[in-house]
């Protein structure tokens, strides 16, 4: 029986995460991962300056349901796992020129109970009246509701604009009013009355974080991969231009004029140029492809004396999209030497704000300094800053999947449609979920059907 080859287009850490998968379920498989630019990573992106380790994309990855954890386990970085700090698991919320904590144990921002809306400054009395009228209002069924739909007619607008707004969009990067509920809150899916009633009978947070990082940064999850991969399994500057089905497999076409041809194909690029790809194949799931949407994002780190700055005990703030100009083309910022103490140098503190994407789309052509003067005199209105000693500004075009109305059922139909083509499957953020946790169960899930199919053959 002939080794099969596997070949991977996109060298994120879905592509990478699935060849991994594949080499260890398959030992004999020929893996190959095509990446088009020079680095491997996708848009995990780690800054080390001045003794301090800043992300610039996602800083963490969820626990649950346990793949990404068990992923770092099997490439040794299991001891260097760490938890946010404690001590600093407050957020903060921007509200009228200053900034007010979130309330403990919400769920995406919305309340669990009646009296933790009574506790919080970020609502008005009439606010905490109209949220609260949640228990007594009609059910309704809206099977495809957005997120500020759905929280709007429950808890009313301040709970929307003041609270779920910026926890969801500051997570989504998306606006709420397009942002499919059933994605982003499927505990609400066979939820038609209260949903004060179906929180308050929920599982509550342990108290603990759920968020898990290595110490040395997330950089270090994908420069595992691809030393565990070799180099002679991941091939640097190969864009694929084109690919295409044959009877015993897939041809895959590079700029150069190569062609690779594999028996199993796995395509882990952002949905637009895994369109491209496709589109001679299938037109049809070319089209779906399309349909999903990447906002861009722009990440602006700074770092001051920590003598010049107090920042409040808090792991960062959420910034709301109704907040006055110019703080509003921000969605957050992270007090990163409060959150990960470990992370930087004692002299410093280090805060990482983030772009809302309409406005990241705007600045993406501007320069750094530019850009940077702007974060620091929007965040100024709210937290005063002094002059930096030094910043970081990184571009991401293709950035954070925005899971809008009918995202689940497209996601579910993009997959069904590959699986029918025969030895193709489609991996990555935006069909598998957003963030790591969602990239590796999606990745490892691929490679686990893929293997099961080259057993199949070899059996």
């Amino acid at each position: 029986m002939a080794t099969q080859r596997v070949v991977v287009v996109g060298g994120g850490l879905a592509g990478l995460t699935a060849a991994y998968a594949l080499t260890r379920a398959q030992p004999e498989a020929d893996v190959v991962v095509l990446e088009s630019s020079g680095r491997v990573g996708g848009n995990v992106r780690t800054l080390r300056r001045d003794g301090c380790t800043v992300e610039l994309g996602p800083d963490a990855f969820l626990t649950r349901p346990g793949h990404a954890e068990a992923l770092c386990e099997s490439l040794g970085l299991g001891g260097s796992l760490r938890a946010p700090d404690e001590g600093a698991s407050r957020v903060m919320v921007a509200h009228r020129r200053g900034m007010q904590p979130l309330p403990d144990g919400m769920a995406l921002g919305m309340p669990r109970s009646v009296s933790q809306l009574a506790r919080t400054r970020l609502l008005s009395p009439l606010g905490k009246a109209r949220a609260a009228m949640d228990l007594v209002l009609p059910a309704r069924d809206e099977p495809e509701a957005t997120v500020g739909a759905l929280v709007g007619a429950r808890f009313g607008q301040e709970v929307k604009d003041h609270l779920v707004e910026p926890v969801v969009g500051g997570i989504y990067g998306g606006d709420i009013d397009e942002l499919d509920a059933a994605t982003i809150m499927p505990m609400f899916a066979n939820v038609r009355g209260s949903l004060l009633r179906a929180l308050a009978s929920a599982p509550r947070p342990t108290g603990h974080s759920p968020m898990r990082a290595p110490h040395g940064g997330l950089d270090g999850v994908v420069h595992e991969l691809a030393r565990a991969l070799g180099p002679d399994r991941v091939i640097r500057e190969a864009p694929a231009r084109r690919v295409a089905r044959h009877d015993d497999g897939w041809s895959v076409h590079l700029d150069d004029g190569v062609r690779l041809d594999a028996d199993e194909l796995v395509l882990a690029t952002p949905p637009g140029v895994t369109a491209d790809l496709l589109e001679a194949e299938s037109p049809e799931l070319a089209e779906l492809l399309r349909r999903f949407r990447l906002k861009p994002a722009l990440t602006v780190v700074m770092a001051f004396e920590r003598a010049s700055l107090q920042l409040p005990r808090a792991s960062g703030a959420l910034i709301p999209r109704n907040a006055p100009a110019p703080l509003n083309a921000l969605s957050a910022v992270t007090f990163v030497d409060r959150k990960w103490p470990a992370r930087v140098a004692d002299h410093l503190s280090v805060v990482r704000t983030a772009f809302r994407p309409a406005h990241a789309l705007a600045w993406m052509g501007a320069s750094d300094a530019d850009v940077v003067r702007f974060a620091r005199e929007a965040l100024s209105t709210i937290l005063p800053l002094p002059e930096a000693r030094w910043s970081a500004v990184e571009r991401f075009e293709t950035g954070t999947p925005c899971p809008e109305v009918g995202h689940t059922r497209r996601a579910t139909e993009c997959r069904a449609r590959a699986a029918a083509m025969g030895g193709l499957s489609i991996v990555g953020a935006a069909v598998d979920g957003p963030g790591i946790a969602g990239c590796v169960r999606g990745a490892t899930a691929a490679a686990e059907a893929i293997a099961t199919r080259i057993s199949g053959i070899r059996g």
